[in-house]
Formats: structure tokens, C-alpha cells, sequence
């Protein structure tokens, strides 16, 4: 448990200022302890500040900086920017696409993909990265799932006429990526679980989930009438009558049908510790690192 160690980890003055910033281990909890929790999650669930869009994006900038990505605002209008991240010159190998936020009430997802960016600069100076680290800062604010319109972001993705979604679209168009992820948390769920969207024999989908699986156990039962097969959904056809039963296009399934070779989506249930589902995005987001063949 390691009581001093851990809490000299927790708390890092980042490079924005004069402000705090929790950052959590990510060496795997066994949940299966009952009554024992550490010291570094009870520090983190007293003092985190998920919904505070501007210390968010005060860490990206601060990020992008040490990464040398160049930083946009993809949405000039409404109380926050949209920021995107990408290689500030071009870089060869395996592209990745990343975003979390699209949903406002899942925090774990955007703070999760933001600790991960401050441990690896690396991988992001040395690899072709796109970064779209919280598409609904609104939502995040108001811990909503809909932006400040009332509209549902990932059901939009056929829709350019909406302005975030034609500069997200802008944005991406000619690029390929080896993997793209996006990171969602669910409140339904009992576990973590894996959409994968893949070329017909690929599947990787399982390998992400195992190191993941020691911090939060997979999910069981079904998931929108389906039951995922140790913890993956595995789709490779039939993607735009699924964007029409759904009732709209999703972030991900525009992604793998214009420029992805594969595409993620990755779950945590809400219902558990914010502290652990966090950890669980960024040992997922570890895992894709490892299984691309990034520099780092």
C-alpha cells in the first residue's frame, strides 16, 4: 500500500501554473479486497476535479507544449473551446486517433486520456497522433450527456452541417489510422467491454482487455441486446444499418469507414470507483500503445 510513497505520487504541480493536479498510479488494485481501499484513492476521490473544463484544458496545453503537437479550436462559439491536438510536422508510422468526452457525464474517459498524455510525450512527439481530448466541454461541465443544444454528439457523425461535427470531419479527412480509440464510460454496465470494430480476422480486442480486467473485471450479460464475447463486440459489416438502428452515426463507425483500420471503443462502468475506472483508461490506452508498435 506504500502510505508516504503513494501520496508523494498523487499530487504533481503541473506545468500550468500554480494549480494541483491529481495524478493516479495505475499499478493494478485487486478489487476483490473488500473493505480495503488505498490511500492514493481515497486522496484522489477527496480532491478530484473531473468537471473543471478549464484546469482540462490548462493540462492539455500544457501537454501539447512538451509534445510539440499544435493545438486548434475546433468550435469558436459556445462557452468553451473544442480543442484538437495533432503532430506539429509530419511523422511516419502508425497513426492514432484519440478522443474521450463526447458524453459530458463520463469523466473518467477525459481524465483518464489526459493523465496518460502527460506520461507519454514520447509517444506523442514521436508517433502521428490526433487528439480530440474533450468533444463536449459543456457536457463535462454540466455532467451531461448532451451538449448544450440538447444534441447527442455521437449519434451526428453523417451530419457536416452541424459545426463541430464538419470541422472534426475537416479535420480527419485523407488522414489513416492504424487504430482509433474512443473512450466512453456506460451506467449500465458491471464491467468493462470493448466495441471493436476490425477487418474481417483481426482481432486484438481480447489482448486490451486482460491487463485492464485487474483493475475492474470484465462486464457480464448482455449489452443493448448483446451478449459481448469475453467482454469484445466484434463488428466488421453491415455498419450503416447499425448507425441507422441507433439512430444516428457514431463517432466511431465514421472513423473505420473513412480512414481507420481499426476502431475501439472502450467502456468502463460508471457505477464504480472514479479513481479506478480512470486507471482503466490509462492501462487501455497503454495497451494500444504496446499492440501498434508505437515509438516511444
Amino acid at each position: 500500500m506504500g502510505g508516504s510513497k503513494s501520496c508523494r505520487r498523487l499530487w504533481s504541480p503541473e506545468r500550468q501554473g500554480d494549480d494541483l493536479v491529481p495524478l493516479v498510479s495505475t499499478k493494478p488494485v485487486h478489487c476483490d479486497k473488500r473493505g480495503e481501499v488505498e490511500i492514493d484513492e481515497h486522496a484522489y476521490l477527496a480532491s478530484h476535479r473531473s468537471h473543471e473544463v478549464n484546469i482540462l484544458l490548462k493540462r492539455w496545453r500544457a501537454v501539447a507544449r512538451g509534445a510539440d503537437l499544435r493545438v486548434v479550436n475546433l468550435q469558436e462559439e459556445g462557452q468553451y473551446p473544442v480543442l484538437a491536438l495533432y503532430n506539429r510536422r509530419p511523422i511516419s508510422g502508425q497513426g492514432l486517433y484519440l478522443s474521450a468526452g463526447i458524453h459530458g457525464d463520463e469523466p473518467a474517459a477525459v481524465q483518464g486520456l489526459v493523465q496518460w498524455a502527460e506520461e507519454n510525450p514520447g509517444v506523442l512527439r514521436e508517433n502521428p497522433v490526433v487528439i480530440l481530448p474533450c468533444l463536449n466541454p459543456w457536457g463535462l461541465s454540466e455532467n451531461r450527456r448532451e451538449d448544450q443544444e440538447g444534441c447527442d454528439l455521437n449519434r451526428c457523425f453523417a451530419r457536416p452541417g452541424i459545426k463541430l461535427i464538419g470541422a472534426i470531419r475537416d479535420l480527419i479527412a485523407g488522414r489513416f489510422f492504424a487504430m482509433a480509440v474512443n473512450l466512453h464510460e456506460d451506467f449500465d454496465a458491471n464491467g468493462i467491454y470493448l466495441y471493436e470494430l476490425a477487418r474481417r480476422g483481426e482481432k486484438r480486442g481480447e489482448a486490451l482487455l486482460e491487463a485492464v480486467e485487474q483493475i475492474i473485471p470484465r462486464h457480464h450479460g448482455a449489452v443493448d441486446g448483446k451478449v459481448p464475447k469475453n467482454g469484445v463486440i466484434r463488428r466488421t459489416n453491415n455498419l450503416h444499418r447499425i448507425a441507422r438502428e441507433i439512430d444516428g452515426m457514431p463517432e466511431s463507425i465514421h472513423l473505420f469507414l473513412n480512414g481507420a483500420r481499426t476502431a475501439f471503443t472502450f467502456e468502463t462502468p460508471s457505477e464504480y470507483s472514479l479513481y479506478r475506472r480512470l486507471r482503466c483508461h490509462v492501462r487501455f490506452l497503454e495497451g494500444v500503445v504496446e499492440l501498434a508498435g508505437c515509438r516511444t
